[in-house]
This record gives C-alpha cells, structure tokens and sequence, in this order.
C-alpha cells in the first residue's frame, strides 16, 4: 500500500524542522543536517542514487555526478525519502517493471512513496500553491525557480490539481 500522505507528511515536517520558507529547497543542505555524507559518484546511467546506512553509523548518499542538476536534486531527495519513510529492505535490482505486477510489488510501492516525499520536499504544497497562482500556469518560471525540471513540476502541478483549480477560475 503506497503511503503517500504519511510521505508528504514527513516532508512537510522537515521542511518545518529546518525553517524552510522559500524556494528553492536547499536538499543537500537538509541531508547534511540529517547527518548523511552527499557524494558525487561516476554511477552507470542506470542509477541516480543510492543510499547507504554503515554499521558504523555512517550515512551517505551518492549522486550520479553524470546526470543533470535537477536530476541529482530530485534523486538526493529520493533518497532521503527512502530513509525517513523506513524502507530498509529496498533493492532496487529486483523492483518489478511490469505493467500488469507493479501495484503489486512492494519495491515499486516504496519507489512511488519516495518519489511522493521528493515532490513535497522540493516542491513544497504550502509554498507551490502560492508560487502556481502567481506565475499564471508558467511551468518554464515556477521549474526554475524550484530547482527542478519542467517534467517534474507538471506532475507536481496535476497531482495538487493546481491546473484544475486554476482552469476553474
């Protein structure tokens, strides 16, 4: 069962933890305060991030340093969605793709609840709902402003039905 406001939920409060007001939303910055080390690494195109908890203690999170700004964003902050949602047991190797199983699979369940936790964290509700009725439906302005990529903040936009509300008008 995919979580998704007990994700947004727990974004949310992290952004509240750390006095985020604006865009855009310092993750790496959250990450570090959260103790984890954030490393670029030369990962094949297949991965954008993972993360890893030490015996020791230690945490980290390596970025794909090949892939986009946005991209290394978004996948930093999935990461930590990962993490704060307590999906311990992920392996991403073994999620399921295929179209028929996927509801199914608890691997593509906890990918979809994190991907939930990255779009509230870097594109906070509270903040994006002001942001979207002040850019007059410029996805182009508000995906820059937000450090993020137009593809991104359009599902963003149709999954708060921000477009619905503001065709209402």
């Amino acid at each position: 069962m995919i979580r998704y406001p007990l994700a947004r939920s727990k974004a949310a409060s992290l952004l509240t933890m750390f006095n985020v007001a604006e865009a855009p939303v310092d993750v790496e910055s959250i990450a570090k305060k959260l103790g984890f080390d954030v490393v670029p690494f030369d990962f094949p195109d297949t991965v954008s991030a993972v993360v890893r908890i030490y015996e020791n203690g230690e945490k980290v999170i390596g970025v794909n340093k090949n892939q986009s700004h946005v991209r290394q964003r978004f996948s930093l902050a999935h990461e930590l969605g990962h993490y704060l949602c307590g999906h311990e047991s992920i392996n991403h190797d073994q999620v399921v793709v295929e179209p028929e199983k996927r509801y199914q699979d608890s691997g593509y369940l906890m990918e979809q609840e994190a991907d939930e936790f990255a779009a509230e964290l870097l594109m906070p509700t509270r903040l994006l709902k002001k942001d979207f009725i002040d850019s007059s439906l410029n996805i182009t302005r508000l995906a820059k402003k937000y450090d993020v990529s137009e593809q991104a903040m359009w599902i963003q936009v149709v999954n708060l039905e921000l477009v619905v509300e503001a065709l209402a008008f």
